[in-house]
């Protein structure tokens, strides 16, 4: 389209006075411009971006709907009309003018950054990274396509990838506060904590009204258990966006470590109410609740927990079971996230076999001859998982037609429907679990070759060791009072990586047994279990393994213990004796403890010799 000269010239001067940040002066210059000639494309297109940057979308649209119209083949209108559309939640005509912009010029980085952040990234995850890899080829320093790159590739749980890639964002706009955030966050999750702190003070630092650097850092400090300061950056943050759901948390976490479940519950129920649709905010105030022994509540919100992004996708599963009659129904029980959580939701199956005509039971590959065995009747199948570790699937080709399940659910979200009560739980309440009997009289007989007195399973920590995670396990260290109790003797129950060196290194007086995988080999550990006198560990899928046999097991744990209700017991768990502390105490005085009340244990096991 051939313009007038002195439109040509306007048009520039208000570019000169836009690209100064002097934008209601450029308005009115790409407004006397229009006034000379209504059809100006670039006066249009220039006018419109100056009101989206003001913040008026919707003045923005139909004068950038009306350049476009104009000269429909200028990239840069089309990609500027996506922005203003996505900023209006349009996304679909969003889309549709970043592939034209894209059409017309297929290496507009611009278009492919913008192109790739507003992709769906849950159904387009492949996609979004292909246009925000090519953005950031076509110009290495594009902070927008390596700043939406990192956050795609935290959302697919690529922490290290998306640290690398919000680097190079910082790298091109060190003083992008939000920006800074976002590495912040993700070193945070990553539990790099010193990198993220200071990523997070600086982000605060450059923006005070950044809500997410003083959320985070609260985060953060609760990792490191340093409660009040941590309040005070959850308090900042509600200061600043009083419907921030997850500062709500953090309050209610902070609540929680420091003992009041009245002020926790009433934290997550603020967050649930300003985030009325997160799922990850309803399953804490769940957790929450059951601590204050909210039983209803509690596990109608832990439901939650199966409506997170992260949950699993069930491929081919029937509709869930909402609580209703199973007369004549065929049930699919399905395998939780962790082996932990299996082996002590499975507590429920015999409930839940009484209930329904038939059942179906999926389980982790260890679990499986397990539960055939302690579960009589009841067809069970190893999972079939695929999927990202962010998004994982399981598929249900594997059941048989003759057994086609009506209804399905979670092996957790039993607990809503057969533990309601207290009452309900405790009249569950015994061993659920059938070890081998071959294997358990071999686990007899190499338990009684260590000689006389008790003999004591233990482990004390997690499979997977991090700071956030270490706070809730003794270690072996504080467990030394323990392990020198006389006339007892300790056998590993420890699994993961790593525990053989532990032990060979503090020489602690533990005896292992041959050739038992205790990570891989649940049949073993089972039997092991219910060859032994008791057993000692933290909160972990040991205790549920314990407890499922018939064991004698001593918890230890930090409070609260939201299985506990309140009651300072496990109701339907009559062999586990909850030791209990407050998480900012350090564990030696409840070991001290243990050790005393195993030494009278073990006493009076020696006066009946």
């Amino acid at each position: 389209m051939t313009e007038p000269e002195s439109s040509v010239a306007s048009v520039e001067a208000g570019l000169a006075l836009h690209r100064a940040g002097r934008l209601h002066e450029a308005m009115a210059v790409y407004a006397q411009v229009l006034r000379a000639d209504k059809h100006q494309p670039a006066a249009l297109h220039w006018l419109a971006l100056a009101l989206h940057q003001l913040g008026d979308h919707a003045a923005a649209e139909p004068l950038m709907f009306a350049a476009v119209r104009l000269d429909p083949k200028v990239p840069g209108y089309r990609n500027n009309f996506g922005t203003i559309l996505r900023a209006l939640g349009q996304h679909e005509r969003a889309l549709a003018n970043f592939r034209e912009a894209l059409r017309w010029n297929p290496l507009y980085a611009d278009a492919r950054a913008n192109l790739g952040s507003a992709l769906p990234w849950s159904s387009h995850e492949r996609d979004a990274r292909h246009h925000l890899r090519w953005a950031c080829l076509l110009e290495p320093a594009h902070g927008e396509g390596w700043a939406s790159l990192g956050a795609l590739e935290r959302m697919a749980g690529q922490l290290e990838r998306s640290i690398a890639a919000q680097g190079r964002a910082l790298a091109a706009q060190p003083l992008n506060a939000a920006w800074r955030l976002q590495a912040g966050s993700a070193l945070l999750e990553a539990e790099r904590l010193d990198a993220a702190r200071r990523h997070l003070i600086r982000a605060a630092m450059l923006d005070p009204g950044l809500a997410g650097a003083w959320n985070d850092l609260g985060y953060l400090l609760l990792t490191q258990v340093q409660t009040a300061s941590a309040d005070r950056n959850f308090r900042c943050a509600t200061a600043i966006r009083p419907s921030y759901g997850a500062a709500w948390a953090g309050r209610a976490e902070v609540a929680a470590i420091e003992g009041d479940v009245d002020a926790a519950v009433g934290h997550a129920n603020q967050a649930v109410e300003v985030e009325p649709g997160n799922p990850q905010l309803q399953f804490r105030r769940g957790i929450h609740r059951l601590a204050a022994g909210d039983l209803a509540g509690g596990w109608a919100d832990h439901d939650a927990m199966w409506r997170k992004p992260n949950a699993v996708q069930r491929i081919g599963a029937p509709p869930r079971w909402t609580g209703d009659a199973l007369d004549g129904k065929i049930l699919l029980v399905a395998a939780d996230q962790g082996i932990g959580d299996e082996l002590l939701f499975s507590s429920c199956i015999p409930d839940a076999v009484r209930a329904a005509d038939r059942m179906v039971l999926e389980c982790d590959p260890r679990l499986e001859s397990l539960f055939r065995r302690s579960f009589p009747g009841v067809f069970v199948h190893r999972y079939v998982r695929g999927g990202t570790r962010s998004r994982p699937t399981q598929s249900y080709d594997w059941i048989p037609p003759d057994l086609s399940p009506d209804l399905m659910i979670e092996e957790g979200g039993l607990m809503r429907w057969f533990r309601g009560s207290v009452e309900a739980c405790d009249a569950a309440g015994g061993p659920w679990l059938v070890p081998d009997p071959v294997r358990a009289a071999a686990m007899r007989a190499a338990v009684s070759d260590l000689g006389p007195g008790l003999k004591i399973g233990i482990s004390w920590r997690s499979m997977r060791q991090t700071e956030a995670r270490n706070v809730h396990y003794p270690g072996l260290a504080a467990l030394a009072p323990v392990l020198a109790v006389p006339g007892v003797t300790f056998v590993c129950l420890q699994y993961g990586t790593g525990w053989q060196d532990e032990l060979r290194a503090s020489e602690a007086p533990i005896s292992v047994v041959p050739g038992l995988d205790t990570t891989a080999d649940i049949e073993g550990v089972a039997a092991l279990a219910a060859s032994l006198d008791g057993v000692i560990c933290p909160s972990s899928t040991i205790g549920w393994i314990g407890a499922g046999v018939g064991a004698p097991v001593w918890l230890l744990s930090n409070e609260p213990v939201f299985l506990e209700f309140g009651l300072k017991r496990l109701p339907g768990f009559p062999t586990i004796r909850p030791f209990s502390k407050r998480q900012t105490d350090p564990w030696q005085p409840m070991t001290a403890q243990v050790a005393r009340e195993l030494g009278a244990w073990s006493d009076r096991v020696s006066s009946r010799v």
